[in-house]
Parts: structure tokens; sequence; C-alpha cells
């Protein structure tokens, strides 16, 4: 393994915990509020015809995972379709339920999506090209996640 992947580990070890948390909260966060506007079968009723694209990759997702379900299984949480979309197509969610989720979510969604920017941008940095991360793409990331966490954290 050459050395500049070895000298990245450690910025995986600080990034990979707030990223965890961030990305499950948002998850959580956008499942419960929606729910809350649209009922508990949210997904299927409006976002199967909102967003179908996203619907039918989380149907996808969910075929694979039954080729192996002894991956991800667990006895105390059920794998939600939110749990098998991208950070990305997260976004587009709340894009799309803009007047629902803001403001009750965020403040505005330039708000929501330029912290979004910088957080999803690290989060590749991290899953992609882990070598060329810095201490301070670390800093910045943090920094985002705990400005949108603030928000998510008041609303779970």
């Amino acid at each position: 393994m050459p050395k500049e992947y070895l000298e990245a580990v450690q910025f995986g070890n600080v990034i990979f915990p707030p990223l965890f948390q961030f990305e499950n909260g948002l998850r959580l966060a956008v499942d419960k509020h929606l729910t809350v506007c649209y009922g508990i079968d949210w997904w299927n009723i409006t976002l199967k015809t909102k967003k179908p694209d996203i619907w039918q990759y989380a149907e996808d997702m969910q075929a694979k995972n039954g080729l192996m379900p002894w991956i991800g299984a667990s006895a105390r949480i059920a794998i939600q379709k939110i749990h098998l979309i991208t950070l990305g197509q997260l976004e587009e969610i709340v894009r799309n339920y803009r007047s629902d989720c803001i403001p009750t979510l965020f403040p505005s969604l330039e708000f929501f999506v330029g912290h979004m920017e910088c957080i999803k941008r690290v989060r590749n940095l991290y899953s992609h090209m882990f070598p060329c991360m810095t201490k301070g793409d670390c800093t910045l990331a943090k920094r985002e996640i705990a400005t949108l966490a603030e928000h998510i954290n008041s609303k779970l």
C-alpha cells in the first residue's frame, strides 16, 4: 500500500464518526418529518410519484440486499428504504419536499444545500480518493456537520 494511503488513515478515524452520525441523523429526521406530513407510508405514497428514480433506486438496493440477507441483518433495527439511498439522493428529497422541510428542518434551502455541498465533497474524498484528504478537509466537514446537526438534533 502506498505511503500516502497509510498516512491518510488517521483522517478517516477523525471524520468517519461524525459522518456516520450526521448521515443517519439526517435520514431519521427527514423520515420522521415526512411521516408527520404525509403519513407512515409517505415513501410509497408520495416519493414514488415525486421522485420515482430515488424510489426505484431503493427498490433495487433492497433487492440486492435480499441476495445476501446476512449482511446488515439486525433483530433490533429494521432497514428502512431511506437507509438504502445515497447522501445526494437524500439531499434531493429535501429539495423536492422543500415546502415541507423549509423552514421546519432548515432555515432555507440555500443554507441546507450550501452546507451539504461541503459535507458531500469531503465525504467523497474520504470514500473514493482517501489519500487526497487533508486535516483541513476534516475540520471543514466537522464544522459543516455541526451546523446542520444543530438543526437536525432539535427535530429528532
